[in-house]
């Protein structure tokens, strides 16, 4: 008998409605929306709840623009992703973009069947959030 992954369903954090109810993710947009939301979350934020969720990114802020800052940053999102159940397998590159945002690039298997590239921008605020580049 084949095991069947469960990605979960989550309330879409645009707060969108559909019919009247709010609108759910799942599958590859709940598995998105949980990788930022893990990424956003400060370190032990939501320790009441989840023991060490959450992430120290934001405290990169304000370093160098440099090749070591950009290996911390690597590090620190290989080291949160690695909680996530559902991330078994995956490469982060991080970058420097056009204009000196941090660019984040997370390669990983969607489904065990399909090759998937998730581009992130850390912010000047500290926020991580989906790239469109």
């Amino acid at each position: 008998m084949e095991e069947i992954v469960e990605l979960g369903t989550d309330l879409n954090c645009n707060w969108e409605f559909k019919d009247g109810d709010l609108q759910l993710v799942e599958n590859k947009d709940n598995l998105i929306q949980s990788i930022l939301n893990r990424l956003n979350c400060n370190y032990d934020g939501l320790d009441l709840f989840y023991y060490e969720y959450g992430s120290v990114i934001s405290s990169f802020l304000g370093w160098k623009h440099d090749d070591e800052t950009l290996e911390f940053i690597r590090l620190e999102v290989e080291s949160t992703l690695e909680q996530e159940p559902r991330l078994d397998n995956f490469n982060v590159e991080v970058s420097y973009n056009k204009v000196g945002k941090v660019l984040i690039e997370l390669y990983f298997l969607f489904n065990d069947e399909s090759d998937f590239t998730l581009s992130l921008v850390l912010e000047k605020g500290g926020e991580i959030v989906a790239s469109g580049e």
